[in-house]
C-alpha cells in the first residue's frame, strides 16, 4: 500500500517509515523518529464519522490506556481532502495473539517456556486491560482471540481500538462485528449491525477468555454432553450450557475429560466463573473485569512449584496434589511439556570421590602388636621362702632311708648266719615302711605340687588374655580390610552410575519421537474440533466409547460406533489426518521434561545414598583403630597382674625345683 500525503491535527505534514503490517481495513507503519508508537492508515479514508471517533478516543487516552492497549493518541488526516485517513497508536511489539498462549499446541511454538502460572499472570493482565477500556466508558465488543495480544513478561496489549464501542459526547460509536464463541448466549444468533452493546456483554468475553487460559485453551461450553440431539457449539452457548460447576448435571454437561475441574482453582475463582456462565448472568451479574484482578491474582501468589517437573506449577490447594501430573498418569495430555526448560543431568561427583579415595589412603591399618615385657614387672621377682622344718624331714628321710638301705643290704649276711637275715629283712621292712610313710607326707613333695599347679594356672590365665589380645587385633585387622574392600566397590559402583544413566537416556531418546507424535495428537481434543457433521452429540457419542483425544481416533474404533458410517468416520478421519500433517518432530526437545527430571533425580538419589554409604563406612573405618585401642587397653591391667603372677609363681615352682 503507497499511502496518501498525511497531515496531523495542526496541520503539519506526518512523514511515515518502513511498512509493518497490512490488514483488511489498512496497513500500520514504523514513524521515523518514533520507535514506540506506529501509524494505521486505512485502506478507504474519508469517512466523517470514524474520524468523529477516532478524534472521541484520543480525548479519552490515559497513560494506562497507552500502557494496556493500542489507543488512538492522535488522528491523521488526508493532506488533500483533509478527511480522517489514520491514527497514531503505541506499538505493541513482541507479542502474540492470546490464542497462541492458550492453546496447547501453539503455546509450544510461541511460548515454549510458558507454565501455568505465566497464564494466569496474562489472565490478570487481560482483566486490567478490560478494566480501563471500560472506566474509559468503552467496550470491546468483538472480543476474540485476536485482539488481545501477549508480551513475553505476560504483559497484554489490546489491539483493534478503533473497532471498540465508544460512548462520547452524548454519541455512541457502535461495533457492528462479533466472534460466536466469544458473544454471550443474549445475543447468539442476533444481528448485530446497530445494537448497543453493554458492559455485560463484554464481560461474557473477558470470562471467556480468562476460562480458556486457566483451563488449557478449552471453552467454558465446551464438555461432554449427555442431552438429546446434536446441538451445535452456539447452540450450546444460548442454552447457558456450562460444562463446569456443581449444576452442570442439571443442564446435560459435564467438564471435558483430560481437563482441570473447579477442584483444581480456589472456590472463589469457581463462584466468579459461574457468575459468568450460567443462566441469570444475562441480567448483568456477570463480575467486572476489575474482580477478576485480585482474585487472579491471589491464585498466581498460591500456586506451588511440583516436585516431579520443574514446569508444572498449580494451586496449592489442589485436590489431589499437582494437577498436571494427574492428568498426565491418566493417560492425559502433557500440557507444559517443556516449560521447566532443560531439568539438568546426572554427574557422578568426582571430586567426592576422589576425597573418599585420600581419606581412606590415609585410613591405613594400625600396628598393635603385643609384646609381653610391656607389662613385666620393673624387678624380677623374688621366690617365696620355703615353709619351715623342711629341712629337718629330709634329713630324717635320709637317715631311714639309709638305714632301709643298709638293712637291705645286710640281707645277703644271712647266708652266713640266718638269724642277720631275718633281722636285715625286718629292719629293711620297718625302715621301708617308715620311708614311704615320709615320702608320702612329705611337706617338699606337697610344696613342690602345691608351686607346680600355681605356675600352670598362671600360665594358663597369662596364655588366655594374650590370646585375647591377638584375637581383638586379628578381628580389627579383617574388619578394616573387609571395610576397605566395601569402600572400594562402593566407588566403583558410584562411577558406574554414569553410564547406567546414559543408556537409559539412550532408552529414552530411543522412543522419543513415537512419544511425541502421542504427546501432539493428545493435545488435539475432539471437543474443540470443527468437524463437518460432528455436533455436541456425536462427540459425546465418541467420547463415550473413549476416543476423547486425536490420539484415540482409529477407523475401526469409530466405525464400529453406532450411527457411525462411513462418511461420519472418513470426516473423523479426515481431522485426524490434518492434526498429524500438522506434526513436526524436534529431538532437541523429544524427551519429557518430567522423564528427564525423574532420571536424573533417580540417578543423583542413587549417587548421594552411595555418598551416604561411602561416608558412614569410611566413619566406621575410622573408628576401628581406637575401638581396638580401647579394647585391648581394657586387657592391660589384667595382663600386667597376669604377667607377674606369672614370673612369681615361675620363680617360685624353680626355686622349690632346685632344691
Amino acid at each position: 500500500m503507497t499511502p496518501p500525503a498525511l497531515i496531523d491535527a495542526q496541520g503539519r505534514p506526518f512523514p511515515l517509515a518502513a511498512h509493518l503490517a497490512s490488514g483488511g481495513e489498512g496497513a500500520v507503519f514504523a514513524l521515523p523518529n518514533d520507535p514506540a508508537q506506529v501509524a494505521k492508515v486505512y485502506l478507504k479514508p474519508g469517512d466523517p464519522q470514524r474520524g468523529e471517533k477516532l478524534a472521541a478516543m484520543v480525548a479519552l487516552v490515559s497513560p494506562a490506556l497507552k500502557q494496556m492497549t493500542a489507543w488512538p493518541t492522535a488522528v491523521l488526516f488526508d493532506a488533500r481532502t483533509r478527511a480522517a485517513a489514520g491514527f497514531v497508536m503505541p506499538r505493541v511489539s513482541n507479542g502474540h495473539p492470546v490464542q497462541q498462549l492458550y492453546n496447547p499446541v501453539m503455546r509450544l511454538k510461541a511460548f515454549p517456556r510458558a507454565g501455568w502460572t505465566f497464564q494466569v499472570a496474562a489472565a490478570r493482565n487481560l482483566a486490567a486491560a478490560f478494566d480501563e477500556v471500560h472506566k474509559a466508558g468503552c467496550l470491546v465488543c468483538d472480543v476474540n482471540q485476536s485482539n488481545a495480544l501477549v508480551l513475553p513478561d505476560a504483559r497484554v496489549g489490546l489491539i483493534d481500538c478503533d473497532s471498540f464501542q465508544v460512548r462520547a459526547g452524548g454519541k455512541s460509536y457502535l461495533c457492528d462485528v462479533g466472534t460466536p464463541h466469544y458473544t454471550p448466549p443474549e445475543l447468539q444468533g442476533q444481528h448485530l449491525r446497530g445494537l448497543m452493546r453493554t458492559e455485560n456483554h463484554d464481560r461474557f468475553g473477558l470470562a471467556v477468555l480468562i476460562y480458556q487460559l486457566l483451563f488449557v485453551g478449552r471453552h467454558p461450553y465446551a464438555g461432554v454432553y449427555t442431552g438429546p440431539g446434536d446441538p451445535s457449539f452456539e447452540e450450546l452457548i444460548a442454552g447457558f450450557k456450562f460444562a463446569q460447576g456443581p449444576r452442570a448435571q442439571t443442564w446435560g454437561m459435564a467438564p471435558p475429560p483430560h481437563t482441570p475441574t473447579f477442584a483444581d482453582i480456589p472456590p472463589e475463582l469457581g463462584n466468579l466463573f459461574c457468575r459468568a456462565f450460567e443462566r441469570g448472568s444475562e441480567a448483568g451479574g456477570r463480575p467486572r473485569a476489575a474482580e477478576w484482578v485480585p482474585a487472579l491474582q491471589a491464585l498466581e501468589q498460591e500456586s506451588v512449584l511440583c516436585a516431579a517437573d520443574p514446569g508444572h506449577r498449580y494451586w496449592r490447594g489442589a485436590a489431589g496434589g499437582c494437577v498436571w501430573c494427574r492428568l498426565a498418569a491418566r493417560g492425559g495430555p502433557e500440557y507444559f511439556f517443556g516449560a521447566g526448560g532443560t531439568s539438568g543431568t546426572f554427574e557422578v561427583d568426582e571430586e567426592k570421590l576422589r576425597d573418599v579415595l585420600e581419606r581412606l589412603g590415609r585410613t591405613r591399618p594400625a600396628e598393635f602388636r603385643y609384646d609381653r615385657a610391656r607389662f613385666a614387672p620393673p624387678a624380677a621377682p623374688e621366690p617365696d621362702p620355703l615353709p619351715e622344718g623342711l629341712d629337718e624331714h629330709r634329713n630324717v628321710t635320709w637317715i631311714v632311708g639309709g638305714a632301709a638301705a643298709l638293712c637291705a643290704l645286710a640281707m645277703p649276711l644271712g647266708l652266713v648266719r640266718g638269724f642277720i637275715c631275718v633281722i636285715a629283712l625286718l629292719g629293711a621292712l620297718a625302715f621301708g615302711g617308715w620311708l614311704a610313710v615320709l615320702v608320702a607326707r612329705s611337706p617338699w613333695r606337697q610344696e613342690y605340687r602345691r608351686r607346680r599347679a600355681t605356675y600352670r594356672h598362671a600360665s594358663d590365665d597369662l596364655a588366655d588374655l594374650e590370646d585375647k589380645w591377638r584375637r581383638r587385633v586379628r578381628a580389627y585387622q579383617r574388619d578394616h580390610a573387609d571395610s576397605d574392600r566395601r569402600v572400594r566397590r562402593l566407588v566403583d559402583e558410584c562411577r558406574a552410575l554414569a553410564s547406567q544413566y546414559q543408556e537409559e537416556v539412550r532408552q529414552l531418546a530411543a522412543h522419543a519421537e513415537a512419544a511425541a507424535l502421542r504427546r501432539h495428537l493428545q493435545l488435539h481434543p475432539l471437543a474443540d474440533a470443527e468437524i463437518p457433521k460432528i455436533g455436541a452429540g456425536r462427540k459425546q457419542t465418541l467420547a463415550a466409547a473413549g476416543i476423547v483425544t486425536a490420539a484415540d481416533v482409529e477407523w475401526d474404533r469409530v466405525r464400529g460406533i453406532k450411527g457411525f458410517g462411513d462418511a461420519l468416520t472418513n470426516n473423523v478421519m479426515a481431522w485426524k489426518n490434518e492434526v498429524l500433517r500438522a506434526f513436526r518432530f524436534d529431538p532437541r526437545g523429544a524427551t519429557s521434561p518430567a522423564e528427564q527430571q525423574a532420571l536424573v533425580v533417580k540417578y543423583r538419589a542413587r549417587q548421594q545414598q552411595a555418598l551416604a554409604e561411602l561416608e558412614r563406612r569410611l566413619g566406621e573405618l575410622g573408628a576401628l583403630a581406637p575401638a581396638c585401642r580401647q579394647a585391648v587397653e581394657k586387657l592391660a591391667p589384667g595382663l600386667a597382674r597376669a604377667v607377674a603372677a606369672f614370673d612369681q609363681a615361675r620363680a617360685n615352682f624353680r626355686a622349690v625345683g632346685a632344691r
